[in-house]
C-alpha cells in the first residue's frame, strides 16, 4: 500500500491483492491488519480517510450506471436533494446491494477500522445508506453530525459513514463534502451537538419524546445561525478534497461535516443539467441499539418493541431492516428476505411514518396555540 505525501497523507490506495485479501476469510489477519495499520492509525487521529481503488473497476462503473437511472426522472441541477434513500433495498438493480453489502467496502470498515486487535469475528450491519446529487444551486447543508433520522443509534455507538463520489469533484469547482478533522475527538463538539439537536449523551433514558423531536426538527444543518462561535471554529478547521469518481471517503460517524455549494469557478464548468452523484452508507456493529422512544425507523413502525434495542436482535427476530455485512454470508436467504421487506414492508412502513409525522405536526400547532392562549 503506498499514500501520499503531505498535505494529502489522508490519502490511500488500495492494490487489487489488498482488495481480494480484505474479502478473503483465509487470508491471515495479522498480516493484513499490519499492513493496513496506516489507515486505521489516520482514522483514529484524524477521524477520516479518503481510500483509492478500493471498488474494482466493473463494480464501479455498474454503480455510477445505476446512479444515472436513479437521476432520469430528477430535476437535475435545480435542488440538492436526496433523491433516495435505502437503495441497498432496490429489487430491480442490485448495484447499491453489492457495493454497500459485499463490497471491499464493509469488510475494510470490519476488518481494520471497527475490528478488535483479537478478533475476525465483528459483527457489521448496514444502518443506513442514500444515493443523492448535487447540481449548482446554492442551497446545501452546514456544518453537522447526522441526526437520529440519518443516524438512528444511541450515543454510545460509533460507526462508520463511508461517503462515495460517482462523479469527479474537483475541490476548485466546489460541489463535493468538506470536513473537519478531528473533530469527532474536539473538546467544543458537544455544544456543536446541543445546538442543533444531534444525538447526544445528555438525551434522557427515556430517549426520543415527541418534544425533543419537534424542539429539534430542522436544526441540523442550521449551525451557521444557532451557534455562530462554534460554526466559526469549525469553519476555520474546513478540509475539502479533490474527489474522483470511485473515492471512498471513510468517516467516523462523529466527525462534522457538510455539502459544498459549487462556486463562481464550478457555475462556468458545470452545465445546468449538472449532477455530481454520491452514494452514502451508514455502518455500525450490530451490537449497537437504536434510539429509545418515537423513532420513524421502518423497523419500529412496524414492531413498536424493537425500540431501543440492538440491531442483531431486531434482525433475528423480524429479518434484514439492517443487512449483515460482515462476516459474509454463505447463502443468499438474506437477499430473499430483503426482497420481501423492500416490496412488502417498506411501504406499509411508509404510510405509518406519513401518519406519525401528520399527527406530531398537529400537536405541535396544538401547543403552540394553547402556549399563545395561556
Amino acid at each position: 500500500m503506498s499514500s501520499s505525501t503531505e498535505p494529502n497523507s489522508y490519502t490511500f490506495y488500495i492494490t487489487p491483492m489488498q482488495r481480494d485479501a480484505l474479502l478473503s476469510r483465509k487470508h491471515d489477519l495479522q498480516d493484513l491488519k499490519q499492513t493496513l495499520q496506516p489507515i486505521r492509525e489516520c482514522f483514529d487521529e484524524y477521524g477520516f480517510v479518503l481510500v483509492r481503488n478500493l471498488l474494482d473497476e466493473s463494480l464501479q462503473q455498474r454503480i455510477c450506471k445505476a446512479s444515472e437511472t436513479l437521476l432520469n426522472n430528477t430535476d437535475k441541477g435545480k435542488l440538492f436533494t436526496s433523491l433516495e434513500f435505502g437503495p441497498v433495498f432496490n429489487t430491480e438493480d442490485t448495484s447499491f446491494r453489492e457495493v454497500a453489502i459485499k463490497s471491499a467496502i464493509p469488510a475494510l470498515v470490519a476488518r481494520i477500522l471497527l475490528s478488535d486487535d483479537d478478533t475476525d469475528t465483528t459483527t457489521l450491519r448496514l444502518l443506513k445508506d442514500a444515493f443523492m446529487a448535487k447540481g449548482r444551486e446554492e442551497k446545501h447543508c452546514g456544518w453537522h453530525v447526522d441526526d437520529q433520522v440519518f443516524w438512528p443509534t444511541d450515543a454510545n455507538s460509533c460507526g462508520v459513514n463511508v461517503w462515495i463520489a460517482l462523479d469527479d469533484m474537483p475541490k476548485k469547482y466546489g460541489g463535493g463534502l468538506a470536513i473537519s478533522p478531528m473533530s469527532h475527538i474536539a473538546k467544543w463538539r458537544e455544544a456543536g451537538y446541543e445546538s442543533i439537536g444531534s444525538t447526544t449523551p445528555m438525551l434522557t433514558p427515556k430517549g426520543v419524546t415527541p418534544e425533543w423531536l419537534m424542539k429539534t426538527f430542522g436544526r441540523t444543518c442550521d449551525i451557521e445561525n444557532l451557534n455562530k462561535e462554534v460554526n466559526d471554529i469549525i469553519e476555520a478547521s474546513k478540509l475539502e478534497l479533490d474527489y474522483e469518481a470511485g473515492d471512498c471517503l471513510f468517516c467516523n460517524r462523529w466527525l462534522y461535516h457538510r455539502s459544498v455549494p459549487v462556486n463562481a469557478l464550478g457555475q462556468d464548468y458545470y452545465t445546468e443539467n449538472t449532477a455530481l452523484s454520491r452514494y452514502t452508507i451508514r455502518y455500525e456493529r450490530g451490537n449497537a441499539r437504536l434510539l429509545k422512544g418515537i423513532s420513524l425507523e421502518p423497523s419500529v413502525l412496524m414492531n413498536t418493541d424493537n425500540s431501543g434495542k440492538t440491531l442483531d436482535t431486531i434482525c433475528e427476530r423480524d429479518g434484514p431492516y439492517y443487512p449483515k455485512c460482515w462476516p459474509p454470508l454463505d447463502e443468499d436467504d438474506q437477499e430473499t428476505r430483503m426482497n420481501d421487506i423492500a416490496r412488502n414492508i417498506l411501504p406499509l412502513a411508509l404510510v405509518k411514518k406519513t401518519q406519525l409525522v401528520k399527527e406530531l405536526m398537529t400537536q405541535a400547532v396544538k401547543n403552540k396555540t394553547d402556549a399563545s392562549s395561556s
